[in-house]
């Protein structure tokens, strides 16, 4: 960690972004680095004392050999990553991971909001992506992969 405006792992209860860094995952013409990311990620665990089982559940993310994740996480469709200052939010790259690697449905959306509450989203905020997120699963998601 760094001085000054370098604080924590640049979400928004650690203290805010780290040197150089944008909000929303270069919206603002910042080009993300894998490491910086993996590493902003990795710290967060301690500085948001995250529960372990909820930090294998996020490793199992990042390290899977089973996809890029800093290619192919999109964060949240179309809700903002309100405490993380790039697209990569734990919680929405662990659903990321869930749906693009055949584990979505019920169950992921219910890690979703696990790991959203541990990120420390309020029950309504959490509550309200997970309704967002199963509407969706029921409305299209789940009919769209049995054809």
């Amino acid at each position: 960690m760094g001085t000054g405006g370098e604080k924590g792992c640049g979400c928004k209860p650690c203290g805010g972004r780290e040197a150089g860094q944008e909000p929303a995952g270069g919206a603002n013409g910042v080009k993300l680095n894998r490491l910086t990311e993996y590493q902003r990620i990795i710290r967060s665990f301690d500085l948001l004392n995250i529960p372990f089982s909820v930090r294998a559940l996020v490793r199992e993310a990042v390290d899977s050999p089973e996809w890029d994740w800093f290619k192919d996480c999109d964060g949240c469709t179309g809700v903002s990553e309100m405490y993380w200052p790039t697209k990569y939010f734990p919680p929405c790259l662990r659903h990321d991971f869930d749906w693009k690697t055949g584990r979505g449905g019920w169950a992921a959306n219910v890690r979703f909001y696990r790991i959203q509450r541990a990120y420390r989203m309020s029950a309504l905020q959490a509550g309200t992506r997970f309704v967002g997120v199963t509407a969706a699963w029921y409305a299209w998601f789940k009919w769209w992969r049995q054809g």
